[in-house]
């Protein structure tokens, strides 16, 4: 079972892709307005695998975060930066060693995966490790809600589910992360040849569900990621990756981080993402641009947005906006986008800004 083939299964069973990738899951036919736990197909994601006894050593000098932070119990986030400090991939690293020989997994955008691969293989060629692209090999399934502890346990037969940020957990069948936010949410990479059966067992308990969903709690726990659009375009503090321990100060050298450094001690930056609710208006995509009504000038910049309801008046979304660290977000904002009028509210983040 390739990706492939698991999307045209889904598709079968009434799940509507909403982009020419056919990555991102946009509704399924069937609701159940009494259900407490959900899942949701990780379409758009994918997976990067890195093997070899020096694998360790060479991610070491090119992402943000710290290596040695990851265990086979342990997830941490991370990205990988131009020379330029801009980060053109974002992702959760996931030890997955092998035979007693180093291995990892990035997951990340799908879309993101050959670029990833080709821009780290320009350093990988000086050590002993091979990055190869597994996302036909590692599909993934979010599930979170009132259930989702008893489901996975019993269906992945794992010994313990995990119980805080970034904890994985493992079986036969896949690898589980439990993720931020005060439901209990997991990430789940199982095996191709098992994805359809787990599938099966677990939808007959579980909703299935949007990523619109799924990514709202992204966004309301301040997670983002690092999208096609927006490739190259933000440093790390921009998005606020100091303050999701994505970011190692004292490692040591990687590429961009003297930039990132600087960044840090020098001086704060001068944008950083925030969180919005907004009304009317399409659902936005990374990158778009938000403008101030009476000047026309760029003010916003979108990371992530994410339905939050729709219907026939207007459309309502939450969005983690990059913006101007001067902007007065306690009072009520207006932005425009394409000749339309969108209103804001800014929500708290769940953590703290200080550099």
């Amino acid at each position: 079972m390739n990706k492939s083939k698991w999307q045209q299964q889904l598709s079968a069973q009434q799940a509507h892709f909403s982009n020419p990738e056919g990555t991102f899951t946009d509704s399924f036919d069937t609701t159940e307005a009494t259900a407490t736990t959900f899942i949701t197909p990780l379409l758009y994601q994918g997976v990067l695998s890195i093997n070899g006894p020096d694998s360790a050593k060479f991610l070491q000098g090119q992402l943000t975060c710290d290596i040695n932070r990851s265990t086979e119990q342990q997830s941490i986030l991370g990205a990988a930066c131009t020379p330029q400090g801009r980060m053109f991939s974002s992702f959760r690293l996931i030890t997955n060693n092998n035979d007693s020989e180093p291995g990892y997994l990035l997951r990340m955008r799908s879309n993101l995966v050959q670029n990833c691969h080709e821009t780290l293989h320009k350093y990988s060629v000086f050590f002993k490790t091979k990055l190869s692209d597994a996302s036909d090999e590692w599909l993934g399934l979010g599930i979170w809600g009132e259930n989702a502890e008893q489901l996975l346990q019993g269906t992945l037969k794992l010994s313990a589910t995990p119980q805080h940020e970034g904890q994985t957990e493992r079986s036969e069948f896949g690898i589980v992360v439990r993720l931020p936010g005060n439901t209990p949410r997991f990430e789940c990479w199982i095996k191709a040849d098992y994805i359809a059966d787990i599938w099966q067992c677990l939808s007959s308990s579980a909703q299935p569900s949007s990523n619109h969903a799924w990514l709202l709690e992204d966004i309301r726990n301040g997670i983002a990621e690092i999208s096609r659009e927006i490739e190259s375009a933000f440093n790390p503090h921009m998005l606020n990756f100091q303050a999701v321990n994505a970011i190692s100060f004292n490692k040591g050298c990687y590429t961009g981080q003297e930039i990132v450094a600087r960044t840090h001690y020098k001086g704060k930056s001068k944008r950083h993402m925030q969180l919005f609710s907004l009304n009317g208006g399409a659902l936005l995509a990374p990158g778009s641009e938000l403008h101030d009504v009476e000047s026309d000038k760029t003010i916003a910049t979108v990371v992530l947005a994410a339905l939050s309801g729709s219907n026939n008046v207007t459309t309502t979304q939450q969005a983690l906006l990059v913006v101007n660290a001067d902007l007065d977000s306690k009072s009520p904002l207006i932005f425009q986008y394409n000749g339309q009028q969108l209103e804001a509210t800014h929500h708290p983040l769940p953590y703290s800004l200080s550099e």
